[in-house]
């Protein structure tokens, strides 16, 4: 059960920082591209990355968080072991 909450955890944690920091990467250009505008264009490529790649991301990071909480890669989701 501890694994499965884990994985859960992962998934939101990876996907999450996968959307935002596309987003700020594509915002960061496309406010320096239109100075005069840069919020406005900011926001419009963040929502464009988050439409384009968002089920991209969130595909792999599902992928990511199930099989690295079953083989335990993922930090909190080794096996307990008894000395």
């Amino acid at each position: 059960m501890r694994k499965l909450g884990f994985g859960i955890v992962w998934f939101f944690a990876l996907s999450m920082a996968a959307l935002m920091a596309g987003g700020f990467v594509v915002g960061f250009q496309a406010g320096l591209q239109d100075t005069g505008n840069a919020q406005a264009a900011g926001q419009a490529a963040g929502q464009a990355f988050g439409q384009k790649y968002g089920g991209i991301i969130f595909l792999s990071a599902l992928v990511i968080a199930t099989v690295g909480s079953i083989f335990g890669w993922l930090p909190g989701t080794r096996s307990s072991e008894a000395p």
